[in-house]
């Protein structure tokens, strides 16, 4: 579809003649100084900002768009609003009851998300919300993690994790390669684990699968003992899993006959129950927002089998109507 487009144009063939032409030597200073007032500024940038969003819905609506016009377009957007304008509009609920950024997702418009994503300094909290919908309605888990979109339960994890260093996690979403239509496998690796949540004391990763935003809470008891808790995040649908979760242990030394053997933690869900996001509108008696396990001390020693040398925790998922997931080390 050829895609033409057009924002406000401010010649005038019948303008008057410039004051070059005009004698200013009767004209008061202050009304060759004066400027419009605010109002009718204000009023340009409202008729500006919904010419703006009349192409914006189009980018991310019409079904037949073209995708190399994307860029072009924002371009032209951004240029006609103040910076500050344009992000807001493109983070507004405005299009459908959601942000333009979420039909970019929904509707598979790479091309115009990225370009969004460049005058968006920072997600504000009703975008941040709604592109999370998103990519739970899509199941794109690698969009989840580019856009850096998990959420941390603990506020000083992020920065924590940019003073010691720390690379960025790592997990990686696996579906079909043969599993049963409902499961899934996921492989983790938590960077530093062992001294972040030594430090923090609580540590919650989220992965997309099978439509669900679900959710690992790691935290240290009283007792000094590591705890998980298996749940779903806001919005997702209920499910009714069978969770394991594997630790590989790390490999032994050369002369060793057999390796050591890695940890295996059993999550216990009754089978009349349901697990359900803390934000479910239906829980009952027979619903639960997570599913607990212990897994044991270990954190507290040094020079561990369960972790690396610098500390990472490594652990594979696989889940649906049963989540197993494994590998540390």
């Amino acid at each position: 579809m050829d895609t033409k487009f057009e924002l406000f144009d401010d010649s005038d063939a019948n303008a008057p003649p410039s004051y070059d032409a005009v004698s200013t030597s009767t004209i008061p200073v202050d009304s060759v100084q004066c400027r419009p007032p605010p109002v009718f500024s204000r009023l340009r940038i409202k008729q500006t900002r919904a010419t703006v969003l009349s192409l914006i819905r189009d980018i991310v609506s019409t079904p037949d768009f073209t995708p190399s016009s994307a860029t072009p377009i924002v371009k032209a957007c951004a240029a006609a609003l103040p910076a500050a304008v344009f992000a807001d509009l493109l983070q507004t609920p405005n299009i459908e009851g959601h942000t333009a950024m979420y039909w970019a997702i929904v509707n598979n418009r790479p091309e115009a998300l990225w370009a969004f994503l460049k005058f968006v300094p920072q997600y504000s909290t009703a975008c941040y919300s709604d592109v999370r919908l998103a990519c739970m309605a899509t199941s794109d888990h690698t969009l989840f993690m580019s856009m850096g979109l998990r959420r941390d339960v603990n506020c000083k994890d992020e920065p924590l994790t940019r003073s010691l260093g720390c690379p960025p996690d790592e997990i990686q979403v696996h579906e079909g390669d043969g599993l049963p239509e409902n499961q899934f496998t996921a492989d983790l690796q938590i960077r530093m684990f062992q001294k972040r949540l030594r430090i923090t004391q609580k540590m919650r990763m989220e992965l997309i699968a099978k439509g669900r935003v679900w959710s690992l809470l790691f935290f240290s008891g009283h007792e000094a003992k590591l705890h998980v808790i298996l749940g779903l995040s806001q919005h997702s649908l209920p499910a009714r899993p069978n969770p394991v979760l594997r630790i590989e242990a790390r490999k032994g030394q050369p002369d060793c006959v057999a390796p050591p053997e890695g940890l295996q933690i059993k999550f216990q869900l009754k089978e009349t129950n349901l697990l359900v996001p803390e934000d479910y509108a239906n829980q009952s008696q027979s619903s639960c927002t997570g599913i607990y396990a212990l897994m044991g001390d270990w954190l507290m020693y040094d020079n561990t089998i369960y972790v690396d040398s610098d500390g990472t925790l490594r652990h594979a998922c696989k889940a649906g109507d049963n989540i197993d997931i494994a590998r540390a080390g």
